[in-house]
């Protein structure tokens, strides 16, 4: 008698698992159905571009209408607009449910013209080739840079050089950006990386900074600062910043 009990009571509850197994079975493809059928891509919507039009956006994004919002591959949209057009910095893609897709745009711009004995190109701080420099290319209040020959280079791509050179390039991408979180991007002039150790640059057309390649530019940017908050606004000269500890002011005489 115990034992008939005891599997009566085994058979309940092996029954109470598989039916608990189904239901959620149940409940997951009801859920996975609703959402196939009811969050279709009715509007996609843009913001945050100045340079691309909505449509130029909407052309290289090419978001298929109707398709199911959740299998929707964000990442692949943004893929396609980045390597479309040069300009573009980052693409946040939002679904905002149930059938809005929103791309929101950040854009980059020139900040630099490498110059080439080939051709001169314009970079923004992270280093992106944005576009060639041709007649009509204004350049006016870009850094100019100059030390060191591009490889192959390739619109929206990164910016490339041979193997023996990459660490003087490697260097002006890691000054520029350390220069544009300094909020002082617009004011440096020139910089010249033909050295493969150290790199000297123009601020104000009026101060020449020198500083070791892939050093910590951050700190130097703040040594750069300080110094140039106690001189005045005509004075000239340079700053010898190679030193790991400290920075020598000369005026020029």
């Amino acid at each position: 008698m115990a034992k008939q009990e005891t599997q009566t009571k085994y058979h309940r509850r092996r029954n109470g698992v598989l039916f608990t197994i189904l239901a959620v079975i149940l409940i997951a493809a009801s859920v996975v159905a609703a959402c196939t059928v009811f969050f279709r891509v009715e509007t996609v919507t843009v913001e945050g571009t100045a340079r691309y039009t909505t449509e130029e956006i909407l052309s290289v994004a090419n978001v298929e209408m109707g398709a199911n919002m959740i299998l929707t591959p964000g990442e692949q949209i943004a893929q396609r607009i980045y390597e479309a057009l040069p300009y573009v910095d980052e693409v946040d893609v939002q679904k905002q449910f149930p059938t809005t897709i929103n791309l929101k745009i950040t854009e980059t711009q020139a900040a630099m013209v490498l110059q080439g004995t080939a051709s001169a190109w314009l970079l923004d701080a992270k280093g992106k080739l944005l576009e060639p420099v041709s007649d009509g290319t204004d350049v006016s209040g870009l850094i100019q840079v100059t030390g060191v020959e591009l490889l192959e280079p390739q619109q929206g791509q990164q910016a490339q050089t041979t193997p023996e050179n990459q660490s003087r390039l490697d260097g002006l991408v890691g000054l520029t950006q350390a220069l544009d979180r300094a909020g002082i991007l617009a004011s440096v002039t020139s910089i010249d990386v033909s050295s493969s150790t150290e790199i000297v640059m123009v601020y104000e057309n009026r101060i020449t900074a020198r500083m070791l390649n892939n050093v910590d530019f951050d700190r130097k940017m703040q040594v750069l600062e300080s110094i140039v908050a106690t001189l005045g606004e005509t004075d000239r000269g340079s700053i010898n910043m190679r030193a790991n500890d400290r920075a020598i002011w000369s005026p020029e005489s």
